[in-house]
């Protein structure tokens, strides 16, 4: 139905009031769009390491300084893709959120996606990094659509957050350009508010309970709490996640962020397998032992990125004590580079900037 269709004009159906408010909107705007860059399809939904990502796109766009950047929350797709197809500039360039829901687990994401690329044909569209993970059959049809979308566009950029998913994008997207990049997050810098930030102390698990863990929940649960209360008592072991209790409004999604990576930066040392545990670990200086997930997303982009900072272990159940007790036992620094993240995003900057300054 999609490749009948077209993604974008399946929005009609998903929201026609939205799209209705779109048109009416362009209708009536009384002075043109001067932006020179698009955010599109950010989160307010319940996952902080995706809200992360958002706020982290905002700080680097903001940090490149190439102009103005207007955004829209995925929530206000269609209403905003049926306005800002009338009103873009055109040199403006579409960044659209990264992460890791490239592939059949997140297919409807992937689909929305979709649309937006088909609804601005004359602009250039960024893919902010992302994970790739198509598999089975859906996925192989999912991925078959998505490259022809891309290739028919013909001015796709697509940043891959690990090795592992560049190699399989350059063979999944051919005649799309794929470049390598660090997830977003690890070139943000926090702003903590003074009263979020205090003495560390115990440690923080933060593990999976959803169809991304790879390990056993319960073993590795026992296993990281024993070796932990042997260190800092029961009452040193904490427990959280990176999931939030509700949706969120735009207003309040950086407070969220900031919020729980104050978490994360009161505690001695973090144990987790979501690979956001591990990179707020690593913006913090925070020591971290991690565990791998699923779509190994957790290694891949600790063996690519992280696993110069000592602070930083990657672990399997059966060695986790001696890396907890290496961590717990390092002198060296937890000093985290941000201006070196920011250098390994310049790929990103120079596809958007390429584009502005034509």
């Amino acid at each position: 139905m999609f490749r009948l269709i077209g993604a974008y004009r399946i929005g009609w159906l998903l929201d026609r009031a939205g799209m209705r408010r779109g048109k009416e909107k362009s209708k009536t705007a009384k002075t043109p769009e001067t932006f020179s860059i698009l955010l599109g399809e950010t989160p307010l939904y319940r996952n902080i390491g995706d809200l992360a990502i958002a706020v982290a796109q905002e700080s680097y766009l903001e940090r490149i300084d190439l102009g103005e950047v207007k955004e829209y929350v995925e929530n206000d797709r269609w209403e905003a893709l049926t306005y800002y197809r009338q009103a873009i500039p055109s040199n403006a360039v579409i960044v659209l959120q990264g992460g890791g829901n490239m592939g059949d687990r997140y297919f409807g994401l992937d689909l929305k996606r979709a649309g937006v690329v088909e609804a601005f044909p004359n602009n250039r569209i960024v893919i902010m990094p992302q994970t790739s993970d198509y598999n089975g059959k859906l996925g192989e049809a999912l991925l078959k659509y998505m490259r022809s979308v891309y290739i028919k566009h013909g001015d796709v950029h697509i940043f891959a957050r690990e090795r592992r998913s560049y190699e399989l994008m350059k063979k999944q997207f051919r005649g799309v350009d794929v470049q390598l990049s660090t997830d977003i997050v690890m070139t943000y810098r926090p702003e903590f508010d003074e009263s979020q930030i205090g003495k560390r102390h115990g440690s923080l698990v933060v593990l999976r309970k959803d169809g991304e863990k790879l390990l056993d929940g319960d073993g590795v649960k026992s296993l990281v709490v024993r070796e932990l209360s042997q260190v800092f008592g029961n009452e040193g072991v904490r427990f959280s996640d990176t999931i939030f209790d509700r949706s969120v409004t735009l207003q309040e999604r950086r407070n969220v962020v900031l919020n729980k990576l104050s978490e994360f930066a009161n505690a001695e040392i973090v144990v987790t397998d979501r690979l956001h545990g591990m990179i707020f670990s690593a913006i913090t200086g925070t020591p971290c032992v991690a565990f791998d997930n699923a779509n190994h997303k957790v290694s891949e982009s600790y063996n690519a990125w992280l696993k110069e900072y000592d602070f930083i272990k990657l672990a399997t159940p059966d060695d986790f004590p001696d890396m907890l007790q290496s961590v717990l036992s390092s002198r060296g620094s937890t000093r985290y580079d941000y201006d070196s993240m920011m250098q390994r995003c310049e790929k990103i900057r120079g596809v958007i900037k390429e584009y502005i300054s034509r």
